[in-house]
Order: structure tokens, then C-alpha cells, then sequence
């Protein structure tokens, strides 16, 4: 398959896409697995995991709509269900079957509500920590780190965008995943710039009403996606993703469990040696 930078144009079916072309790379052959990135991303992010598991597999990461380097429409709804319908139409360009899909972060939310969406569409998930802020309303800790998060995080982001100070806004918003400050100043060069490029989506999506853009799942329907599921988290993550990651455990009815080592949020990136190695012995055991 193709080992360059190309473009999928998605189909035009009733309730999927618009007929919008996204930045892919591609390798490999074989059963499929799709890379889906989370906030602030693009296909870059899964770049090497596409040359890894294109060894033996059709691998394949794309760009999610308003992602660089796709166009980044200001104004535009930012929505959950228009990003997990991207997916099937994605799915439906390739004419692949039961495709595995690994997702991080955000990218995850909105890989869940496509299996929700399209039962049978999808062959299996792995999923790296994703945001359902929904889910922390179930317990007092979770309540206590949702209002944190908002309040160190989400709001001072927020404002920063409103005042025209994208840098500020990416900031914040880098350092609170991480959970730490100053990780954003602490990045090379090359990362802050290709982060400063994808400000135009972030600003997208905390724009874009909560409702559309983190709907609450509800328990019943995350209970029938019954294929299986690989959950990951980060050693070093922020304790708000083991909280929701704890949620999804008790709720999603066939998954594994498994912590990258000396790994963030960010743990494609941060040990890809132990992320691929996690990933790859998931997809050789429901294989």
C-alpha cells in the first residue's frame, strides 16, 4: 500500500460525510487498523505506528477534519457525532470490514460514539485515556477532579482564547493533560510549532456547545458496544483519566486493561516500544 503522505475523500451518504478530503498515510497490508489522534493532533501523531504495524498490517492514521493539514473552518461546530461519522465514512472509503482502531484522547470519545452508532462496523478498540468528563459526575473523587479541571484548566484556556492569545490557550490546555506546568515550555522547538499549528481546531472546540462537543453517553449504550476493548493509560497521567478509564472498565462489557510505563497522555509518543508492544499483543489475541 501506499508509503506517502496521501488524501482519503470521504463519501457523501445520508448522515456520514460531506464529500471533504483528509491527510492520511498509509502502509502495509492486510487487516486494517486505523489510528485516530485526540486534540491538538493530526495523522503525525501515529506516524510511527503506521510504519510498525504496516509490517503486518493495513495501517492507516488520518488527519481528523479541521486538523492540520486539512483546512480548519473558523466558526465551525466542533461536534462528537460529526467526528465519530467521519470515522464510518472513512471506513466506507477504504472498503475495509471490522476495521481494530486505536484511539487517543479525544479521538477515543468520538470512536465510541461511532461503535454506539454503527454496531458491527468496527472490529475492535484500543483506547488511550479519553476524556469523558461526563463520567467524573459519578463519584466524589471524579467530582472533585472535574471541577479542578475546569477551574486550572478549562476556564483560564477558554479566556485565553477569547482574548486572542491562542498561545495561552494551548498552554494551558497542554500543560493541564499533562498535569503539570511549564510541559509546554519545555518541548523542542519543532513540537511547540507543529502544537501552535493546531491552535485553529482547539479554538474550535472549546467554542463549540459542551453538549455537542462532550455529550454524556449514556451507560445502556456504551454496554452494547461489545467487541473488544484494550484500555491504556499512562503512568504518569493526570489521576482524572484513571477515574474515567475506571468508569469504562465497569461499563464496556469485554476489555482488557493495561498501564504504558513511563508514559503521559501522550503514550504513543512518550514509549512507543511499550505502546506498540501492548497494542500489537491485543490485536494478536482476538485475532
Amino acid at each position: 500500500m501506499n508509503d506517502h503522505l496521501s488524501s482519503i475523500r470521504l463519501g457523501t451518504a445520508e448522515g456520514r460525510s460531506d464529500g471533504v478530503e483528509f491527510a492520511c498515510k498509509e502502509e502495509g497490508s492486510g487487516k486494517p487498523v486505523i489510528f485516530v489522534h485526540g486534540s491538538l493532533g493530526s495523522w503525525t501523531d501515529f506516524s510511527r505506528q503506521v510504519h510498525t504495524f504496516g509490517k503486518d498490517y493495513r495501517a492507516l492514521s488520518y488527519s481528523r477534519r479541521f486538523h492540520p493539514p486539512n483546512p480548519c473552518v473558523a466558526g465551525a461546530p466542533y461536534t462528537l457525532r460529526r467526528h465519530a461519522e467521519d470515522l464510518a465514512a472513512v471506513i466506507d472509503a477504504l472498503a475495509v470490514e471490522r476495521p481494530a482502531v486505536v484511539a487517543s484522547s479525544w479521538g477515543g470519545c468520538a470512536v465510541l460514539l461511532c461503535a454506539i452508532l454503527h454496531p458491527g462496523l468496527l472490529g475492535s478498540l484500543v483506547l488511550c485515556e479519553p476524556p469523558m468528563l461526563p463520567l467524573l459526575e459519578r463519584t466524589p473523587e471524579g467530582m472533585k477532579l472535574a471541577a479542578d479541571f475546569r477551574d486550572a484548566v478549562l476556564i483560564p484556556a477558554t479566556a485565553a482564547f477569547d482574548r486572542g492569545d491562542a498561545a495561552g490557550g494551548i498552554r494551558r490546555f497542554f500543560d493541564g493533560v499533562a498535569g503539570k506546568n511549564g510541559s509546554f515550555d519545555a518541548l523542542s522547538l519543532s513540537a511547540k510549532e507543529r502544537l501552535l499549528e493546531a491552535g485553529p481546531e482547539l479554538q474550535l472546540e472549546f467554542q463549540t456547545d459542551p453538549h455537542l462537543y462532550m455529550p454524556a453517553l449514556p451507560d445502556e449504550l456504551l454496554a452494547g458496544v461489545d467487541i473488544p476493548v484494550l484500555l491504556l493509560e499512562g503512568e504518569r497521567s493526570p489521576r482524572i483519566f484513571g477515574v474515567i478509564t475506571d468508569e469504562l472498565a465497569h461499563i464496556l462489557p469485554d476489555t482488557r486493561r493495561q498501564t504504558i510505563s513511563r508514559a503521559g497522555h501522550s503514550m504513543q509518543m512518550s514509549n512507543p516500544e511499550a505502546f506498540d508492544g501492548a497494542v500489537a499483543s491485543f490485536l494478536h489475541e482476538i485475532e
